[in-house]
């Protein structure tokens, strides 16, 4: 913004928030208004002063990056909220304020509630590990010992071959290889049977004694062969149906251990796939968290960055801002004001001093002023960093929540040891929601009225002292312009009584009185009272003088006295005309100080308005302020709200998932009882393979009995064959004995009663042997119904846990993408995030850099007003000079009239002379008047011209429509008081003296006092230094001097 000139009649002022303030004083000087216009729109033509072109104010500012909120969603918003549309804006923006707070409370105790449940979510995700790490140690072990477990299987297997192979080649030695192909149980029954038979023969052997014992035994053995016969021919069936049922028996066994095996292995192979998904998933979830770690590293360096940027910006922003221009004009006033005091030394000084220490107190308030706006401006950057670390929470937050949720989904992959866990996350969970669930209840209710009554109502004390100081000071204006009235009504009493002694005294000099009455009449012309005063004493001494001369001198003594009385009284009325004038010049000169202390009055009274006036105006700056922080405090209301509807939305995914994880642990508790009967059904299982187990010993005990029979047996064919051997010999014995058969016969019925015997036992141990492998098939057919109902259970419990395993593949397939849809939302989030920190920080940095130009906008104002002062106090130096320059003359001419005043019999020839001169000189003086004008008005406004920039290119974008600003603002006359003229000049200037009262009235209301001119300015403009005008002024000044020198 351009600094305006001194003494211009439109003062530019600056307030808080970018306002152009328009100080527009009246047509007279004293009295004016303050109006605020929007930043770079000028000033309308009804706002224009009375004689000066419109006053344009400059740009204050760059737009704001966000676009406002529009009015119509505020007030809807707060009509939802439950405030009165009709309601002022203080209570609408109280109400704002206390929803605001309100939440940022609920906010930070959300928050506060969530790095709790994050410290439990973290601890329990420890535990998960540990159990994790616990679970992969005792699956190593379970995996080494299925390894040991498999070698000792391979090595019984192995044992078990070499010793069937064994068995079978023993079998194909002995000339058995049919029973060789069959199984253990069939070779050990066969060897069983036959073991018995040989048995039985042996004991009948053993009966016999000696011949009689031989004898019977070779009729036995006629009789035997044909008993063994039939042994031998019943034996292969009886062996037939020991082998069929002994397959039987063999094959469920085999099918009960394949399918043993077979779910052994399928279990094995399904843990082990189950092991290897959770362990990839594991790796997975710790690549994933240590980029996510990464990012949060990088996320708080840039953070660090910022903050490290703003205490830079802070530091370098801690000197307090340069004063604005309206503090640069007052104290300039002050100045002028102190400099006329000191230069009049009049009684009125003493009066404007406590105006004067009024100004001091202004300018104390407006750098308070100030430098509270520097607080609150700081007060803003630590709520942005307050944010800024708010953001960096959440954004920890989100990172906790992440993992949370990455813990959460491991633990629904686990199956054990979760009950008590997740039944406390669940507690806390369902207390977020109630937390939540107030939140949205109280939201109407909110009572943070504290700070935003606080604010409001320093915003009202503030305006009602404004105008409080206003009304005081339009009292003070009332009271001096009844002192003003007073003090002309006094004057005008003064005015008839001192015509009312001029009409008694005056007689005989009408001249003279019209001449008196004509400067009282004249207030501006009263200081030339007495040069008239003395050309009028002249000129009445004059014509009697001429008259005394001119009379013969035969006159006679009488007439000599008559006309010496009448000089008399002549001189003795000039003399009172003269006390009367000089008591009326007097009274005049006091008047005119009352005035002169009425106008600076007058002009500290228009100071403090304006000065009342821009506080006014900062003060409604400052609500427009606090109206658009509240625009932007209802959008981050709304930002709040939409973050809140979010993490309701999020709640309400994680009560889903509560209940899909209540559901599930339902599910696993049922699983885990299933798996309890499951280990029940696996142990009994277990002693049933023990029981097994223990059969396998005992048919291995069989085995070393079966070893035996097999010796036994080839003992018992090594008999045998002697047996058929002896049969042989036997045979050729009966040949050689079938003649003897006849002597044999009765041997022959002893003989039959021996077999009838022998038939008896051996019918007797056939039932035994029967009843016993009738036992033993009973036995065998209980087992192998009992195994087939077993194997039927198992059967179904495989299927049912099959359907158990795929419900649960499907449930972990879909939590996986329920997983990705949480990691998907959480990316999208933190994009969210980091496009709101990059506007931040570019809302920012546009921030810092409107500030840095408005400061250098500052700093350069400051110094043109410093020049500008500079060039004043030159002005002001000059004008004294020539002022007292001017004095020396006024006292030399006064001198000189004071002798010629001694001297009038000398002089009389060269009056008229002097007074044609005089006129001459006048003239003269007026010319020089009006080129000194002239030339100051060129000066002024090559001035303006030079100062006043060109409008920037964003400020015709911003106003299109609104006059240029670089118009030229012409300044105001620099018209000085005809102070104190010199008497000879104001005899000079006696004739222009019967000018209308209207003139010198006009003459009056176009004086303006400058606040940086001193008192005893004469009656000339001079120019500035800078003006071109300047150097021509000097010889005219020359000229004016030589001319009176000659006069005179």
């Amino acid at each position: 913004m351009d600094a305006a000139p001194v003494g211009a009649r439109c003062s530019l002022m600056t307030g808080p928030g970018g306002l152009g303030v328009l100080a527009v004083p009246a047509r007279g000087g004293f009295g004016g208004s303050a109006r605020c216009y929007p930043k770079g729109i000028g000033v309308p033509q009804g706002d224009r002063g009375a004689r000066g072109p419109p006053c344009l104010t400059a740009p204050l500012g760059a737009p704001q990056a966000e676009p406002p909120v529009p009015a119509d969603t505020i007030r809807r918003w707060l009509r939802t909220e439950g405030a009165d549309p009709a309601a002022p804006a203080e209570e609408q923006l109280g109400l704002a304020w206390r929803l605001l707070r309100r939440a940022e409370t609920r906010l930070g105790e959300l928050e506060r509630r969530r790095a709790q449940d994050m410290r439990d979510v973290e601890s329990y995700v420890g535990h998960v590990r540990a159990l994790t790490e616990e679970r992969d140690a005792i699956a190593s072990e379970y995996e080494k010992e299925n390894e040991q477990l498999r070698l000792e299987l391979a090595q019984l297997q192995l044992q078990q071959e070499s010793q069937l192979k064994e068995v079978e080649e023993m079998l194909e030695q002995e000339g058995l290889s049919q029973i060789s192909c069959s199984a253990a149980s069939e070779q050990v029954a066969y060897l069983l049977v036959e073991r018995a038979a040989l048995l039985g023969r042996l004991g009948s052997h053993s009966s016999m004694d000696g011949l009689q014992f031989c004898r019977e035994e070779l009729e036995g053995e006629q009789a035997s062969p044909a008993g063994d016969v039939g042994d031998l021919d019943e034996a292969p069936q009886r062996l037939v149906v020991s082998q069929e049922e002994i397959q039987r028996v063999a094959e469920g066994l085999d099918a009960q251990s394949k399918e043993q095996s077979g779910a052994d292995r399928a279990e094995l192979q399904r843990a082990m796939e189950h092991n290897s998904r959770l362990d990839k998933e594991i790796l997975a979830l710790r690549a994933r968290v240590q980029t996510l770690d990464l990012e949060r590293k990088a996320f708080l360096e840039l953070v660090e960055q910022l903050k490290e940027e703003i205490c830079e910006y802070q530091r370098s922003e801690r000197p307090e801002p340069p004063a604005p221009e309206g503090l640069g004009v007052a104290s300039l006033q002050a100045q002028g004001t102190q400099e006329e005091a000191g230069a009049d030394g009049d009684p009125g000084a003493s009066r404007a001093a406590p105006y004067q220490e009024h100004g001091d107190q202004g300018v104390e308030t407006l750098h308070k002023r100030c430098r509270e706006a520097m607080e609150s401006t700081e007060g803003r950057n630590s709520q942005l960093l307050h944010k800024l670390q708010k953001l960096e929470q959440e954004q920890e937050g989100l990172v906790e929540h992440n993992e949370k949720l990455e813990s959460v989904l491991g633990e629904t992959q686990i199956q054990s040891k979760q009950e008590s866990k997740v039944e406390g996350l669940h507690q806390k969970i369902t207390s977020l929601e109630t937390e939540l669930f107030e939140v949205q209840k109280n939201k109407s209710e909110m009572d943070g009225n504290e700070q935003v009554t606080s604010g409001a109502q320093e915003m009202q004390e503030m305006l009602e002292s404004c105008q409080e100081t206003l009304d005081k000071l339009g009292s003070q204006l009332g009271e001096r312009r009844e002192r003003r009235k007073q003090l002309a009504s006094e004057l005008e009493l003064l005015r008839e009584d001192l015509k009312a002694e001029k009409g008694l005294g005056s007689q005989g000099l009408p001249d003279s009185h019209s001449e008196l009455t004509g400067h009282i009449n004249t207030s501006p012309s009263l200081q030339r009272a007495s040069a008239s005063r003395d050309l009028v004493e002249v000129s009445h001494e004059k014509p009697h003088k001429d008259s005394a001369l001119l009379s013969p001198e035969g006159l006679s003594e009488e007439r000599f006295q008559q006309q010496e009385e009448k000089l008399q009284q002549l001189r003795q009325d000039l003399r009172r005309v003269q006390n009367l004038c000089s008591s009326a010049e007097r009274e005049l000169r006091y008047e005119r100080e009352k005035n002169a202390d009425l106008q600076r009055q007058n002009l500290l009274l228009q100071q403090e308005c304006t000065k009342v006036k821009a506080e006014l105006k900062q003060a409604r700056a400052k609500l427009s302020e606090t109206t658009e922080t509240c625009s932007s405090l209802s959008a981050q209301w709304d930002r709040s709200q939409q973050k809140v509807k979010e993490l309701e939305l999020e709640l309400s995914k994680c009560s889903q998932a509560d209940k899909l994880r209540s559901s599930l642990q339902e599910r696993l508790a049922q699983e885990k009882s299933r798996a309890g009967e499951a280990q029940k059904k696996v142990s009994k299982l277990q002693q049933k393979l023990k029981d097994s187990q223990h059969q396998l010993l005992l048919a291995e005990a069989r085995v070393s009995d079966k070893k035996l029979l097999e010796e036994e047996l080839k003992e018992a064919r090594e008999t045998e064959a002697r047996v058929q051997q002896e049969l042989h010999e036997e045979q050729l014995k009966r040949r050689l004995l079938e003649q003897q058969v006849e002597e044999l016969r009765q041997q022959l019925r002893h003989s039959r009663e021996t077999e009838a015997s022998l038939a008896k036992m051996h019918v007797e141990l056939q039932a035994k042997t029967l009843h016993v492998l009738e036992d033993e098939k009973k036995l065998d057919a209980g087992e192998h119904v009992q195994c087939q109902k077993e194997n039927q259970k198992l059967s179904e419990q495989l299927v049912l846990l099959k359907e158990e395993n795929k419900a649960l593949y499907e449930e972990g397939v879909r939590l996986l993408n329920q997983k990705d849809l949480y990691v998907r939302k959480y990316n999208e989030m933190q994009l969210r995030h980091k496009d709101k920190i990059r506007r931040a920080k570019e809302t920012f940095i546009h921030e810092v850099k409107q500030r840095d130009s408005r400061i250098k906008q500052l700093e350069n104002e400051l110094s043109e007003s410093k020049l500008q002062v500079e060039k004043g106090k030159v002005l002001i130096a000059q004008i004294t000079a020539e002022n007292e320059k001017l004095l020396q003359e006024r006292r030399r001419l006064l001198q000189k009239i004071s002798d010629q005043e001694e001297s009038p019999w000398s002089l009389r020839p060269g009056i008229p002379s002097l007074q044609s001169r005089g006129k001459i000189l006048e003239e003269e003086n007026a010319r020089l008047q009006d080129k000194l004008q002239l030339s100051s008005l060129v000066g002024s406004s090559q001035r303006l011209a030079r100062s006043s920039p060109a409008p920037s290119t964003e400020d015709l974008k911003l106003a299109p429509g609104s006059h240029p600003q670089s118009k030229v603002l012409p300044p105001p006359r620099a018209s000085f008081p005809p102070r104190d003229l010199p008497e000879p000049l104001g005899a000079l200037k006696a004739p222009q003296s019967t000018k209308p009262e209207g003139e010198a009235e006009s003459q009056d209301s176009s004086f303006c006092l400058s606040p940086s001119q001193p008192s005893e300015i004469g009656y000339l403009n001079v120019a500035s230094p800078g003006d071109s005008t300047a150097p021509s002024a000097s010889p005219v000044q020359e000229q004016s001097h030589s001319l009176g020198s000659q006069s005179f």
